[in-house]
């Protein structure tokens, strides 16, 4: 159903701007963690914090992102894009995703 309201090159425009901000920030991100593993011991626990900010500040920005798509264009198609929190299904780690959901329409030719 999505694929008749959205054309290819929209789609993948639109998930080609959410793989770049990963592309962007995600790097640091894994820099971060790996020195506040490394120190985690002599800080108790402390240095994991910038990796905890980097996480919110990506998702932050991926958030942005989807409103900033959904305001261009999916609100007008009824759509609408989120970040969403799951559970992985073979683990029980969490994961981000995707979601695309229809928006109601309203009937606005019926009296009230």
């Amino acid at each position: 159903v999505l694929l008749l309201q959205v054309a290819p090159e929209e789609f993948k425009t639109s998930i080609s701007r959410v793989n770049a901000c990963l592309r962007k920030n995600l790097p640091v991100n894994v820099k971060w963690l790996l020195c506040g593993c490394l120190c985690c011991c002599c800080t108790l626990g402390c240095s994991l914090w910038p990796v905890v900010c980097l996480n919110k500040r990506t998702r932050r920005s991926i958030q942005k992102l989807l409103e900033w798509e959904n305001n261009r264009l999916y609100h007008k198609l009824g759509l609408h894009w989120k970040l969403s929190k799951r559970k992985c299904e073979t683990s029980n780690m969490m994961e981000y995703v995707i979601l695309i959901e229809f928006l109601p329409k309203y009937p606005i030719f019926r009296p009230d």
